[in-house]
């Protein structure tokens, strides 16, 4: 955290963002996704700041998963939506059609 930190230090927003990621997957290969959560939400809180719109859809991707691991499906839902209307906003195809297999996961989950 502390290598994140000096790059926002520095205005190095992107791999700042990298950063604070791999923290929060190392957090969810943990199954500790409460702690994951907290810090896809510092990626998108950064992202937010910085302006950029594809962070926020990864930080939302990342929190809509966190969601659905501890069962709070409709969480997971709206995240993922926002996910991916970033995504397009973004104007990222991959990753809109990433976000999608997730989202699709989640709405079978409700379905059922």
């Amino acid at each position: 955290m502390v290598e994140a930190e000096e790059y926002l230090r520095n205005a190095e927003t992107k791999n700042c963002l990298k950063s604070i990621t791999k923290v929060a997957v190392q957090f969810e290969e943990l199954k500790d996704y409460e702690t994951a959560s907290y810090f896809y939400k510092k990626c998108l809180d950064v992202s937010v700041e910085a302006g950029l719109v594809e962070g926020e859809a990864r930080a939302f991707t990342g929190l809509g998963i966190c969601e659905e691991e501890v069962f709070n499906i409709f969480n997971s839902k709206g995240n993922l939506e926002t996910a991916r209307e970033k995504a397009t906003d973004a104007n990222n195809p991959k990753l809109e059609k990433e976000i999608s297999v997730h989202l699709v996961r989640v709405y079978q989950k409700i379905a059922l």
